[in-house]
C-alpha cells in the first residue's frame, strides 16, 4: 500500500468519526458541561425568576467520593497474578512497580479524578499511557582543573563543554622537543634548558542525563475521536488523539522543520462546542500566536488497523496526521488508550453518563422553582388595581415603609389576590429529588446529608439503606475497574517490560527496592483491587483484629508447627494491622521473617520418645535431611550474599581504579616519554 491510499483510508476514518464533527455525542456533551456549570436555559423572561437548579452537578460531585475513594482505599489498586510458582516473586515485584508508576511517578489521584469526572459528566473518560524519553540537562561549572583533570571531565561522553577560559599559573621546565634532541645528536651540545607554561581551566559544561519512564494523561473528551463501528476500544478499527500541537514541539518531536513549518495553522478544534462550553469565561485563547514557532497545527495521532504490508491481515498501526500529510506512519504492537463509560449500552461504544440522567430533571426542577419564587414574589409584593385619574400613580409605584399614597377615592385602590402555590409544589420537588436518587444511586442518605433519617432507626436498617443507595455506584467502580483501569496497568506493564532496560531503584514502605522489569512476564492475570466491600478503615481493623486473635490462639495451642497458621503468615497480618492503621512501614514496629526463618520455626519439635524404634531411625534420618537442607540453603544465601557484596566491592574499585588511572594516564605518558629522551641524548653524548 502506498502513502496516498493511507492517506485516502485516513481521511475517511477520521471524517466518520464519531467526535469529529458536531454529531449527537458533541451536542449531549456540551448540554451536560452547560448543565453542569448552572448556565441559563435561553427561556428566561425579563422580570421573572431567572435561578437555574444544579441537579447534574449534584449527581456528578455525589458520586466522586464514593468512586475516588473505592479506588483509592487500597495501597495497590492493581494486583498481578502470577501463571505458575515460579513467577510469584516477579509478578510481586511488578505489582508494586506498577502501582507506584501509577501513584507516584504519575499523578495518579488526579488522573484518576479526570477520567471518572470526564466519564459522569460526558459519556466516557480517556487516558493515554505511553513511554516517554527524557534528557534532563544540567550545568556545571569547573575551576581551577589541570590539563589531566580536563582531559579526564571531557572523556565522558555525557558531558558537552559549553565554555573554556585558561589562564596561566606558572612555569615548569620544558621538555626538548624532537628537533631540538636531533640538534643536539648533530652538533654535540646539550639542548639548551627552556621553560613551558602550565594553564589552570575554568569550564562550563552541560550534563546530560537521558532516561525515560510511563507517562499517564488524561485526554479531553473532544479531543478523541473513534470509528462508529467500535463496540470495545481493545477491537476498535481506527481511535485517534485529534489534538492542537504548536510547530515548535512537532519539531522537537523530530519532524522536519520545513515540512513542519509549512503545515496550515489550524483552530477548528478550538471552536468545537464542547470546548467553547468548557472555556464560556473566556479562559480559551481565540487568535493565533504571532511567533510562527508557537502556531498551532491539529494533529491526527491515529491508530488504525489496516492491511499496510498487503499480506492480507490488518495490523495496527500508529500514524501520526496534520495538515494532509503523513508525517510518521510504524506498527505498533498495543493500543495507548484505556476508556471508562458509567452506564454502559449493549453493543455500542458510547453509553450514558450521570448527566444524561439528570438533564431532564434539572430543567423540570428549574422551572417549578422558578414559579414557587415568582409566586412568593407576587405574594410579598401583589399587583393592584388603580382607577384611572383617582390615584397618584408616583405614590402607588414608590414602595416605602410608611409611605402615603394619595387618592380621591378610597376604594380607587385593591390588590389582586395571589393564591399560594408552595405548598402543592414541595412535593412535586420531593418526587424529582426520588426520581434522580432512583437514577444515579446518589441520595442524601449515601452522602450522609439527612440527619434526620437517621433518628429512630436501628443500624441494621441504616446499613441496608446505606447498601441499597451504594448499589448502582458500586456497579460503576466495578465497570470502570473492569475496563479502563485495566487498560491502564496492562499497558503499563507492557511499556516497563518494552523500554525499561536497566534496572530502577524505587522506594516502597521506607525502604529503595531495586527493581528490573526485564525479568517479568508481559501476560500475568489481572486482577483490581478496587476496595469494593472491604468496608472502612475502623472495619477492616476490626476484621484484622479477629484474625489475629484467632491465630495467636492456634500458635499458641498447638505451636509454630501447626498445619494452619505459620510464623509469617501471622507477621504478615500485623503488618496489614498497622498498615490499615494508616502507618505504611510496618517494618518500623515488626522485623519482617524471611521464608528460610519462617520454614525454620514451622518444623515440628523432635518427639522425645517413640514408640517404635524403625520410626526413631526415620524421623531421624529425616530431621537430618531437613538440617542439612537448611544448612545447604543457608551456606548457598551467604555465599551469594558475599558474592553480591565482593561484586558491588569490585565494582567499586574498578571504577575507582578507571578514574585514577584517566588521571594518571597522562602522567604517566609524560614520564615514559621523557626517560626515552634522556636515553636518546646520553647515547648521542
Amino acid at each position: 500500500m502506498n502513502e496516498e491510499t493511507l492517506k485516502g483510508i485516513l481521511e475517511d476514518e477520521i471524517d466518520n468519526a464519531i467526535g469529529y464533527l458536531e454529531t449527537e455525542t458533541t451536542e449531549s456533551r456540551r448540554k451536560a458541561i452547560e448543565y453542569y456549570n448552572g448556565e441559563e436555559y435561553g427561556n428566561e423572561v425579563e422580570g421573572r425568576s431567572r435561578i437555574v437548579t444544579r441537579e447534574v452537578a449534584e449527581a456528578v460531585d455525589g458520586a466522586m467520593p464514593a468512586l475516588m475513594r473505592v479506588f483509592t482505599a487500597s495501597e495497590e489498586t492493581v494486583v498481578f497474578e502470577p501463571h505458575g510458582p515460579e513467577d510469584v516473586d516477579a509478578a510481586e515485584q511488578a505489582t508494586k512497580m506498577c502501582n507506584w508508576v501509577f501513584m507516584r511517578d504519575n499523578p495518579g489521584i488526579s488522573i484518576l479524578h479526570t477520567m471518572i469526572k470526564d466519564a459522569l459528566l460526558s459519556k466516557t473518560g480517556t487516558v493515554k499511557v505511553y513511554w516517554k524519553d527524557e534528557t534532563e540537562v544540567n550545568t556545571e561549572k569547573y575551576e581551577n582543573l589541570s590539563a589531566e583533570e580536563l582531559a579526564l571531565l571531557l572523556a565522558d561522553e555525557q558531558y558537552e563543554v559549553v565554555s573554556q577560559d585558561q589562564r596561566q599559573i606558572g612555569e615548569i621546565p620544558a621538555l626538548p622537543t624532537p628537533e631540538e634532541i636531533a640538534l643536539a645528536q648533530q652538533t654535540g651540545q646539550p639542548p639548551m634548558p627552556r621553560m613551558e607554561p602550565v594553564f589552570a581551566y575554568d569550564v562550563k559544561i552541560k550534563k546530560m542525563d537521558k532516561k525515560g519512564r510511563v507517562v499517564i494523561e488524561n485526554i479531553p473528551p473532544e479531543e478523541f475521536i473513534v470509528s462508529k463501528k467500535t463496540i470495545q476500544l481493545k477491537d476498535s478499527p481506527f481511535c485517534a488523539h485529534r489534538r492542537l500541537v504548536t510547530r515548535s514541539e512537532l519539531v522537537a518531536m523530530g519532524f522536519d522543520k520545513d515540512e513542519i513549518y509549512n503545515l496550515p495553522s489550524y483552530e477548528d478544534l478550538t471552536y468545537t462546542p464542547e470546548r467553547v462550553a468548557r472555556y464560556s469565561n473566556g479562559e480559551q485563547p481565540d487568535d493565533d500566536s504571532l511567533d510562527p514557532s508557537m502556531q498551532l497545527v491539529e494533529t491526527f495521532e491515529a491508530y488504525i488497523r489496516v492491511d499496510y504490508d498487503e499480506d492480507g491481515i490488518a495490523e495496527l498501526r500508529r500514524v501520526i496526521y496534520a495538515g494532509m500529510n503523513i508525517l510518521e506512519n510504524e506498527e505498533i504492537d498495543y493500543l495507548p488508550f484505556a476508556s471508562i463509560c458509567p452506564i454502559p449500552l449493549p453493543h455500542k461504544f458510547f453509553g450514558q453518563s450521570l448527566a444524561d440522567r439528570t438533564m431532564d430533571l434539572q430543567i423540570i426542577k428549574s422551572t417549578l422553582t422558578r414559579q414557587i419564587l415568582d409566586n412568593l414574589y407576587l405574594t410579598n409584593n401583589a399587583r393592584v388595581v388603580a382607577v384611572d385619574g383617582q390615584v397618584n400613580l408616583d405614590d402607588l409605584l414608590t414602595v416605602t415603609p410608611g409611605g402615603v399614597v394619595r387618592v380621591k377615592n378610597p376604594a380607587a385602590i385593591q390588590q389582586l389576590p395571589v393564591q399560594a402555590v408552595a405548598g402543592q409544589s414541595f412535593p412535586m420537588l420531593e418526587y424529582m429529588d426520588n426520581i434522580q436518587a432512583k437514577r444515579t444511586g446518589v441520595t442524601e442518605a449515601s452522602q450522609g446529608l439527612d440527619p434526620n433519617i437517621l433518628q429512630n432507626t436501628t443500624a441494621t436498617a441504616i446499613a441496608a439503606m446505606q447498601n441499597a443507595s451504594a448499589g448502582k455506584l458500586e456497579l460503576i467502580a466495578r465497570l470502570f475497574a473492569e475496563t479502563g483501569i485495566k487498560d491502564i496497568f496492562r499497558n503499563i506493564l507492557h511499556l516497563l517490560c518494552k523500554y525499561q532496560d536497566k534496572p530502577r531503584v524505587i522506594r516502597l514502605q521506607g525502604k529503595f527496592v531495586p527493581m528490573d522489569p526485564r525479568e517479568w512476564d508481559t501476560e500475568y492475570d489481572v486482577t483490581i483491587n478496587v476496595g469494593l466491600g472491604t468496608g472502612t478503615k475502623q472495619e477492616q481493623m476490626a476484621m484484622l483484629g479477629m484474625v489475629l486473635q484467632k491465630q495467636e490462639q492456634i500458635i499458641q495451642q498447638y505451636g509454630p508447627a501447626n498445619p494452619l497458621v505459620s510464623v509469617g503468615q501471622y507477621r504478615a497480618t500485623l503488618g496489614k494491622f498497622i498498615e490499615a492503621a494508616g502507618l505504611k512501614d510496618s517494618t518500623r514496629f515488626f522485623k519482617e521473617i524471611t521464608p528460610e526463618i519462617d520454614a525454620q520455626l514451622s518444623q515440628p519439635a523432635p518427639q522425645q520418645q517413640a514408640a517404635d524404634p524403625a520410626i526413631q531411625a526415620y524421623m531421624a534420618q529425616m530431621q537430618a535431611q531437613i538440617q542439612a537442607t537448611q544448612a545447604k540453603a543457608e551456606a548457598d544465601i551467604e555465599v551469594k550474599r558475599q558474592k553480591a557484596m565482593a561484586d558491588i566491592a569490585i565494582a567499586q574499585e574498578k571504577a575507582a581504579a578507571d578514574i585514577r588511572l584517566k588521571q594518571e594516564q597522562f602522567a604517566a605518558e609524560t614520564r615514559l616519554e621523557a626517560t626515552k629522551i634522556g636515553m636518546n641524548i646520553a647515547q648521542g653524548m
